[in-house]
Parts: structure tokens; sequence; C-alpha cells
């Protein structure tokens, strides 16, 4: 059998037949397996294989599908006698139409099926010849290369390959199958075979082709913006608190040129980034540098001369009233509003990082990770941290003091006010609040009586002291030395005063006001035992007349 396969996939199958016969004598001969959509080349001839005359005959189809049959045209011809004869059948058939060329991969596929053998024989043979093409034809399967003999022969036109099986059983249709080249039709457009080409579109733009990266870069700038924002915003309120009481604020890390804020939002967005496509332990440094960035030191002190001032009366309420506190900073976790804003803000990160743990990949961790870089916003550089201003500290302090010594002593008795050291100059402020007092009858030399409040080293705090101010070489310089024996004695702030400081036993206003209030008695000018006896009563006769009411 030989096929012809053109360009446009239509093959030209010519089968040629071998007849035996025994006995008997035949004018038709049928052929069982041909495709029904075959084209059938009328005319063919019978030829003895021993010589002797051709005997013409047609080919037609019969009322059975698949079957063709040889009729002897001459009808003076009695027959096919006992011998062999050879016929060929020609047809033409469509592989495509036919679904006999399939693609297979980067290859056509070619499945023939042979019509069945109606006697066993040898040497079956194909020769599957087609247009020259890059890649030569081949056998479609390996595991038939043990039982098909296969030669090819290349040509500049057409290649040839040839097909050969030792035996073929009775009634065994066999299915010669090859893979080809789809370089060897160029006229076969079926889309089944040969998609069309691709539909030449504008190339997309760079921006378009890497949308998804573009967003993401935008997403993050966006979160380091807010975030240095953030932070520049909580820097300005710290200092500008810090320089109200004339401190300096210190961030952990402060960098040159104002960097801080920058630099704080590009660590904290590359610590997520890490977190989710780089190395976790990276991502984790980046958490603490950015952790180190948010966060403020206690502020320090502005070492500086005392500005000059003057100690002045000032009235009770005006320092030992506590003032209402100033607006609190939404960054702030000590007040309030700060503690809204940062549960709002704990909520948030929940919630982005619930929603999102489907479509990125370790955002359930890594975003909560990246948040403990925010805390440092909200818990440190506080209010909580900054010194009580003056008047906070006589708030605290020397104002349940007074209450103390007015219920211990007898007020009528003893002079007792507020005094404040007011600075001079732009921007006058009251710096130092005391308590001072003195007996109305005072000994001699006596100047006042001052509980003050001294600031201890490296705290905010405060601890109570009393200072008695007196003349040197003066009533009272003697039983200051009585009753302080062994007390230093200062220089007070006029000529020829003298100052002598007392602790209290504890530290608290209780104690401080029963120091001032012992103070108070024992300096005060007539003691119980320097005070005349009282009169003895009146013992004689009443002179006063008694009045009697009128009557009416």
């Amino acid at each position: 059998m030989r096929i012809e396969i053109g360009p446009d996939g239509i093959a030209n199958v010519q089968h040629h037949l071998r007849y035996r016969v025994v006995a008997g004598r035949f004018k038709t001969l049928d052929l069982v397996g041909i495709d029904p959509r075959a084209e059938l080349a009328p005319d063919t001839v019978l030829t003895p294989e021993k010589g002797g005359n051709e005997v013409a005959a047609h080919v037609e189809t019969t009322k059975t599908p698949g079957t063709v049959r040889i009729v002897i045209d001459d009808p003076k011809h009695r027959g096919l006698t006992r011998g062999a004869y050879v016929a060929d059948v020609k047809y033409r058939l469509d592989l495509v139409s036919t679904k006999m060329l399939t693609r297979d991969g980067a290859m056509w596929k070619l499945a023939w099926t042979a019509p069945p053998a109606p006697e066993g024989h040898d040497g079956a043979r194909v020769v599957i010849d087609v247009p020259a093409a890059p890649t030569e034809p081949r056998l479609a399967s390996s595991n038939e290369a043990t039982t098909t003999l296969v030669t090819l022969r290349r040509g500049t036109e057409r290649d040839e390959l040839e097909l050969v099986r030792p035996h073929v059983a009775r009634g065994d249709a066999v299915v010669w199958a090859a893979r080809l080249d789809p370089k060897a039709f160029p006229r076969v457009t079926t889309p089944e075979l040969r998609p069309p080409p691709p539909v030449e579109t504008t190339p997309p733009s760079l921006l378009a082709s890497n949308l998804a990266r573009v967003l993401v870069a935008v997403g993050f700038a966006a979160i380091a913006g807010v975030l240095s924002m953030l932070l520049r915003s909580k820097r300005a309120t710290v200092r500008d608190e810090a320089a109200a009481r004339g401190l300096v604020a210190r961030p952990v890390v402060a960098l040159p040129w104002g960097l801080g804020p920058f630099v704080y939002g590009v660590v904290t967005t590359g610590a997520l980034a890490a977190l989710l496509w780089w190395s976790p332990i990276g991502g984790a440094a980046l958490v603490m540098i950015a952790m180190a960035l948010a966060a403020h030191r206690a502020p320090g002190a502005i070492v500086k001369p005392r500005s000059p001032g003057a100690w002045q009366s000032v009235s009770d309420p005006a320092v030992l009233v506590p003032k209402k506190a100033a607006p609190t900073s939404a960054l702030d976790l000590g007040a309030t509003k700060g503690k809204i804003v940062f549960a709002l803000f704990l909520v948030a990160v929940g919630v982005a990082a619930f929603f999102l743990r489907v479509k990125v990949p370790q955002i359930a961790i890594a975003l909560p990770l990246v948040a403990c870089a925010v805390v440092p916003v909200w818990l440190t550089g506080t209010r909580a941290q900054m010194p009580p201003a003056p008047v906070d500290l006589a708030a605290r302090m020397l104002r349940p003091a007074r209450d103390m010594i007015a219920s211990s002593l007898d007020l009528a008795h003893v002079e007792l006010g507020t005094i404040g050291r007011v600075t001079t100059g732009a921007g006058a402020a009251i710096d130092e609040v005391r308590l001072a007092g003195a007996p109305k009858d005072k000994t001699p030399g006596l100047r006042a009586i001052e509980l003050a409040l001294a600031t201890a080293p490296g705290s905010w705090g405060a601890s109570p002291e009393v200072l008695v101010r007196f003349d040197a070489r003066s009533p009272a310089a003697k039983r200051i030395d009585a009753l302080a024996a062994g007390s230093k004695v200062l220089r007070g702030r006029a000529d020829g005063e003298n100052v002598v400081r007392l602790v209290p036993e504890e530290p608290t206003a209780g104690a401080a006001a029963a120091l001032v209030a012992r103070l108070l008695v024992s300096l005060e000018g007539r003691r119980a035992t320097d005070r005349n006896a009282p009169a003895p009563p009146f013992r004689g006769r009443d002179r006063r007349a008694l009045q009697t009411p009128a009557m009416c």
C-alpha cells in the first residue's frame, strides 16, 4: 500500500492487491475496509502473475458501507479461473476531515487502518510519501519498533517512510501510525491542527506589565510615609513639651538633619517586606532597629544658671490648686485619647491580618510583629516622663501640709502664707513655691519659717525641707541653737540673716507639717511659762443693781 500526501493534507492511496483463485470462475471481487468517504478511481485492471492478457475492470461501491467491488468490464469474459491475479485500487481521501491526521505535541500524527486481511500473509508493507520538511517522518511509537521495520528515504522535494511487518494474521486490521512535521503541509489551516496566529496587539507598556509590582511598591511607600509623619508628629510634641519645662527631648536614636522619622518609615516597611519575602531573622532585626528609632528616653535637664527673680507673696489658689491639664496628644498612652487611638490601631492590625491571611502568605505573623515597631510611639515620650512643674509639686506636697498645719494650730496666732519666686524679664513665671509662716508673737530675731521642696538628684521627685530664717546674735538664734543643736548655719538672702535647714523624719507632707507646727510653737515670743498668771476671781460684793423688767 502506498499513501502519497499532498501539502493540503489530501492523500492518494493505492492498494496493491493479490488474489488467488483456487477453483471456479469469478467476475467480481470484494474489498472490505475502505473508508466510505474515499473518492474511488473507477478504472483498474486485473493482471495474471504468470503472464497472460490483462482483464479490464472497474471499481464501484456496494450497499455495505466500507466495501468496494471490482467488476470485470468485458461481458464476454467468462471470469477469473484458477491462478493468481494482481489489481490496484486507487482513491483520494482527505486526512484532515476524516481526523486521521491529528496533533501530537509539536508534530502531527497519521493513524491509518489497513483493510483486514482475508488470509494471513507475510511482508505487509506501507509507504508514506510526504512533502519534504525539516523534521523527517518517523514511527509514532517506539514500542512498535520491535514489530515494524522502518526505512527512511529523504529527498529534496519528497520524503518516504516505509513500514514493513513480517506477518499479518488472518482478519487483522493493521494500524500504521507515523509522526509527521506540520511544515510539510503548509496549506492545512484548520484550527484543530494549526491554531490561528496570534492577533497582533500593541505590546503592554512597562507600567502595565508590572502593575502588580508597582501597586505593591506604592503601598509600601504609602505605609512608610504614614509612619514617618507619625513619628515626626510624636517627636515635635515631645520636643515642645520638654522645651516648655526647660528640658531637652532625647530620642533613643537621634539621627542628624532630622532623618529619624524618614529612616523609621523605611526600616519598618523593610521589616515587613523581609518577613514576607526574604528572611525572618533579618525582618526581626529590622523591627528592633525601628523600635529603637521610635522610642524616647526621659528628657534631659538643660544645665544653665537659674534665671534672676524675686520672692513674692502669691495667693493660695494660684499655686496650691491643681491646674487643669493641657490637652494631651493622641500618641500618649497615659491619656484617655491615647488609649482609644492605640486600641483602634491594634484592632486595625488584627482585622488586616485576618482578611489578608488567605491572599498574602505569612501576613498573619508578619503584620503583628511589625506592629511592635509602632508601640514605642505610644509608650515612650509620654507626659508621665516629664518632670512636674513647680505648681504641680506645690499642689501635691505643700497643700496637704498647709491643711495639716491649720488643723493642728490656731491660725489666729500664726501668720501662714504662700510665697513664690517670680522670674524677671520676658516670660515671667513662678519657678519655685514655698509655705512661709511665723508666729504673730514671735521670738525677737525670727524672720520666717519656710517649707520648701528640694528636688532629688537624678529624679523628678522632691523631698520636703524646712528653712528657719533668723538674725544672727538674736534671742531667736539662741532658741534655734537649742532646738537644732549641731545643725549647720548658712547665710541667708539678706545681710545679717542666717538660715538653718531641717529635714523631717519622713519625706511626707504629714511629717513636714508636724515639724513646721512644732517650730511655730517653739519659736513663739511668749511661751506659756512666760505669760502672766490669770487674775484671781472677784470675791467681793457685787454692787451692780439688778434690773427688774417692767410689767405691762
